[in-house]
């Protein structure tokens, strides 16, 4: 495991490496480091203090969901623990949410699927207040006359938003049927389990179907537990659209910061943000859609009407006050918390 985790974490290095390099080249060297030196360092920093925000809003609308009683800062830690195993690892930006359930079982003495229960609906109600905010850019968008789509471009972008609200949908669907949820998960297994015996040998999905009803049938309740309480949730929903607010504030600073305001739209600003985040889901095999993202939010800023160097300089900027600082802290405190479990 400790060589798996190792091994993913220098695959990120190198893949950031060459993003780098890539966009350095496309810049240029010398006016990458014109454009730098007349930056608004402040402003740079006021970005990475609203992805603080950002982080620290959503960590309280885990608060507001958990089973349990706990401090904001653990649950903190617990989320950007998560956080980091989400950007190294290829797994659609979910690998980290059990480490996130079993980080908060073991401090509250809950159990799994209560734990668990609350991380998913933490990523389900997230899902609301993006996807509203994709809404917003679109009429924002739209509302601008100078702004022409491309026959292409309409369709991404109808297909874009399309698989978002459809996956959202989908959540909801198999919350609402438990019985549906129970099929769709032995289908999963029962399509899954050539594979899975390349790994385990003799894995046969029947074995697992009592246990897989049981844990189906605790995971539901608590999700319902969490749906019974009203005004957490409603509170909850409030945290996640600060969240999200905070989010893209971050990256409205930075191209405040390269004094280019006058350059973006915030139609296309929030629609390019929007489906970039997006384009993370699709490559199962790039960690936190590392270099989708960055070349998707690049190019769409670019067809927003952004110079070239500025929109490169500003994805890197936001990348590295997102993705690159929150998979430090949050190796951090995997770290922290693996070697508090040892002792």
């Amino acid at each position: 495991m400790e060589r798996f985790k190792r091994r993913n974490i220098w695959f990120v290095i190198i893949i950031g490496v060459i993003i780098v390099s890539i966009f350095t080249n496309e810049i240029g060297y010398e006016k990458l480091i014109s454009l730098l030196d007349n930056s608004n360092k402040l402003l740079v920093i006021l970005a990475v203090f609203f992805n603080l925000l950002n982080l620290a809003a959503f960590a309280k609308t885990w608060q507001l969901l958990s089973p349990a009683e706990v401090s904001l800062y653990k649950l903190f830690k617990f989320y950007m623990a998560g956080t980091f195993i989400n950007n190294i690892t290829p797994t659609f930006g979910t690998g980290g949410e059990p480490v996130k359930a079993m980080l908060l079982g073991k401090e509250t003495g809950t159990s799994k699927s209560g734990c668990f229960a609350s991380v998913v609906s933490q990523r389900m109600l997230n899902m609301f207040p993006f996807l509203t905010f994709g809404s917003i850019g679109i009429v924002f968008l739209f509302s601008k006359p100078d702004i022409r789509l491309e026959p292409w471009e309409l369709i991404a972008l109808v297909f874009s938003t399309g698989v978002g609200f459809l996956a959202f949908g989908l959540i909801v669907y198999f919350y609402i049927r438990k019985d549906r949820l129970t099929n769709f998960v032995h289908s999963s297994l029962r399509f899954l389990a050539p594979f899975i015996g390349f790994v385990r040998k003799g894995f046969d999905h029947l074995d697992y179907a009592e246990a897989v009803e049981r844990s189906i049938d605790s995971f539901h309740g608590g999700l319902k537990d969490i749906h019974k309480n009203k005004h957490g949730l409603l509170k909850a929903t409030l945290y996640s659209f600060i969240g999200w607010i905070f989010d893209v504030a971050a990256i409205y600073a930075v191209f405040l910061a390269l004094g280019a305001e006058s350059h973006i739209h915030i139609g296309v600003l929030i629609l390019a943000y929007t489906l970039s985040m997006m384009s993370g889901w699709l490559p199962l095999f790039m960690p936190g859609g590392l270099g989708i993202v960055d070349g998707t939010m690049a190019v769409l800023f670019i067809y927003g009407g952004v110079p070239v160097e500025i929109a490169m300089l500003a994805t890197l900027l936001y990348r590295l006050s997102s993705y690159w600082f929150n998979t430090v802290i949050g190796g951090y405190y995997m770290w922290s918390s693996l070697k508090t479990a040892v002792r």
